[in-house]
């Protein structure tokens, strides 16, 4: 009897110890903390991505519900709607140098190049990428215009960030693995940084241009899907409540 529960013993000591050594920890990333200093309440039902637009005086995005590009001042006010429509529209990105506003459908996998003033589609074009399922593809959009190159976020299966130009297709594609998903990508070119935004983690990621997490930020709720930076602050929108806020840095 006491040989059996000798082996017993052993046995569970044994695939505990295996148990623990198969799992991998969570990354332990610098914590960053942020101070909401405004909120507002948008008119955009369900906004998902958040961009710039010219001279960074407005802020674009669009909606998953009405499948349309909207303006807004910098207080979530509507300014006018682009005259056009989507499919299933998920990120938004305005290019200065071009004048163009660039949107992403998500179960098409397609980048869709309008333009600014009229709402005129100047193209579009196809991301061929492995797929999932629809509802899981292409979720943000973003411009650098250091390289004038467009950075791509699939949300999930794969967890893909994608280097993309209109003339040459896609320049490279990095697996990603620091979130549960990826709802929104913003280009810092000021800082070379990159931003990402996970509704599943409900964290921003603050980044290195080759997606190295430099610190992780807190959110106070999921389904957030777009985000841009203005020097230490953090404009995200929120798909569920339509609300704009703005959070301050208190740490960099």
């Amino acid at each position: 009897m006491r040989i059996f529960s000798i082996i017993i013993f052993t046995v569970v000591v044994f695939c505990s110890c295996k148990t623990g050594d198969t799992q991998n920890p969570a990354p332990d990333y610098p914590q960053g903390e942020l101070e909401l200093i405004e909120r507002f309440q948008t008119q955009v039902p369900e906004p998902s991505g958040l961009a710039f637009g010219p001279g960074m005086n407005t802020l674009l995005t669009v909606s998953d519900n009405t499948n349309q590009i909207y303006e807004l001042d910098l207080q979530g006010e509507i300014i006018r709607v682009i005259d056009f429509t989507g499919r299933d529209l998920e990120g938004v990105a305005y290019n200065p140098d071009k004048n163009l506003i660039a949107v992403v459908d998500e179960r098409d996998r397609e980048v869709a190049l309008i333009d600014y003033e009229t709402g005129q589609t100047q193209g579009v074009y196809k991301i061929n990428i492995q797929s999932g399922s629809d509802n899981a593809g292409l979720e943000g959009i973003s411009y650098n215009s250091n390289n004038k190159l467009y950075y791509i976020v699939n949300e999930t299966n794969p967890d893909l960030l994608v280097v993309w130009s209109p003339e040459s297709g896609i320049i490279n594609q990095e697996k990603l693995k620091f979130a549960q998903d990826y709802s929104g990508i913003f280009v810092d070119t000021g800082q070379s940084l990159l931003w990402f935004v996970s509704d599943q983690s409900q964290q921003v990621f603050k980044c290195d241009y080759s997606s190295k997490v430099l610190m992780v930020f807190d959110l106070d709720r999921s389904k957030y899907e777009g985000l841009a930076i203005d020097r230490d602050l953090v404009y995200v929108i929120n798909d569920a409540t339509a609300n704009l806020n703005i959070y301050q840095i208190k740490n960099k």
